[in-house]
């Protein structure tokens, strides 16, 4: 009963602070958009908070980890949609973000070159590129791997896809 409680005073929370007004990514595709705590933020600004993309193609951050845990713990219990969780930090430290869907270039959210570690979610694969367009050197992983630091790969990854 406690669990079903804080779904709904989550999804409570998150109805209140929904924005319709939007970011036009800087893609080119005007449906790409990113808010922090309800409001429109420039997408390369994702990498500075704690965000997912279960709403893509809205990126949904906030300045408070406990909010956005809040928010994704929900959403998993409804889907689990995600395949991997990024760190801008060696042992899952500082600021995260949920992905669940394909980032052909993640300089268009503020990740390219920031992720120092990452664990693989929901038993599904997937591969880490070092260049944009899903090129350069590779880096998969499967079945829920954790690395909690990522050696040469430190900081290089471009590019990201579920395989």
């Amino acid at each position: 009963m406690l669990r079903l409680r804080l779904v709904l005073a989550t999804i409570g929370l998150l109805a209140s602070t929904a924005s319709p007004t939007a970011v036009v990514a800087a893609t080119g595709d005007p449906s790409v958009k990113a808010y922090l705590d309800g409001r429109p933020i420039p997408l390369e600004d994702v990498s500075r908070y704690y965000c997912d993309d279960f709403s893509y193609p809205a990126i949904t951050c906030s300045r408070s980890p406990l909010v956005a845990g809040l928010r994704s713990t929900t959403v998993q219990l409804l889907a689990s949609v995600d395949y991997a969780t990024v760190y801008d930090g060696t042992s899952y430290s500082g600021t995260w973000m949920h992905v669940s869907q394909d980032y052909n270039a993640l300089v268009l959210i503020g990740w390219n070159d920031k992720i120092s570690s990452f664990r693989g979610r929901n038993a599904e694969d997937g591969r880490f590129f070092t260049d944009w367009g899903y090129g350069g050197s590779t880096y998969t992983f499967c079945c829920n791997q954790n690395f909690p630091s990522l050696g040469a790969y430190d900081n290089t990854f471009s590019s990201v896809k579920r395989i």
